[in-house]
């Protein structure tokens, strides 16, 4: 038997975008009914997982795997915020508190519930 977290509260929702995003994009609230793609120290309101001209799918919860730059996310109960709009950093002063639950140090990607 394998452990497995996918599923857990797992929330897709669609937004307005101003231009088709990659899959894997980190978003942010940019607008009423819009997400943009997350600047540095911005904080994370979900991931990309489909997209199609002007309207993103975004995951807002539940659990994703995400590369990470800098030290790992601390298991457990530990703030995240962008890096860039691929990877995630701990922040505690910018980040969004999420649940680590897995931190790959070679392949640099942490599993969390958002």
């Amino acid at each position: 038997m394998s452990v497995s977290f996918k599923g857990i509260n797992e929330q897709v929702v669609t937004f307005r975008t101003e231009q088709e995003l990659a899959v894997g994009t980190l978003v942010t609230v940019s607008a009423n009914g819009t997400v943009s793609p997350c600047a540095a120290n911005s904080k994370i309101v979900g991931v990309v997982v489909s997209s199609r001209e002007n309207l993103a799918a975004v995951q807002i919860s539940g659990y994703v795997t995400l590369p990470y730059s800098g030290s790992a996310p601390a298991l457990g109960i530990t703030a995240i915020a962008a890096a860039s709009d691929t990877k995630i950093k701990a922040d505690s002063t910018n980040g969004k508190l999420v649940t680590v639950l897995e931190a790959d140090t070679a392949a640099l990607t942490a599993g969390i519930l958002l």
